[in-house]
């Protein structure tokens, strides 16, 4: 039995096999680094969110005391409470008149764009 034949047809089908191996792994590399690449953007935009999230939150915590403490002093009843007609009164009665002004005619919104009669 002649070996040579099956040593051509072993060496065929180990070189095709490394032709093979060797043009897909170029593209494959290729796919796998651009695949790490996203990867590692992923994983770096939700580490800058989590750290923007934590920021928002310090934030918000902070507008919280500031609304508390705002209210702690509006809340503080500074005089007794009086009622805007007893402050009308007084204010009269102290003779200022800038406090409470007569109406005058309804203001009009709309410009007059009529034509009128007696233009001529």
């Amino acid at each position: 039995m002649d070996t040579l034949p099956f040593l051509v047809i072993a060496g065929a089908a180990v070189g095709g096999a490394l032709a093979g191996a060797g043009g897909t792994y170029w593209p494959m590399a290729r796919v796998i680094n651009e695949l790490r690449e996203r990867l590692a953007r992923s994983e770096q935009a939700r580490n800058g969110a989590v750290d923007r999230s934590a920021q928002a939150r310090e934030q918000i915590a902070q507008l919280n005391r500031a609304i508390t403490e705002l209210r702690r002093t509006h809340a503080a009843p500074t005089s007794p409470a009086v009622s805007p007609r007893e402050q009308v009164e007084k204010s009269l009665a102290d003779g200022d008149e800038t406090l409470v002004l007569p109406r005058r005619a309804a203001a009009q919104a709309f410009a007059d764009t009529q034509i009128m009669a007696n233009s001529r």
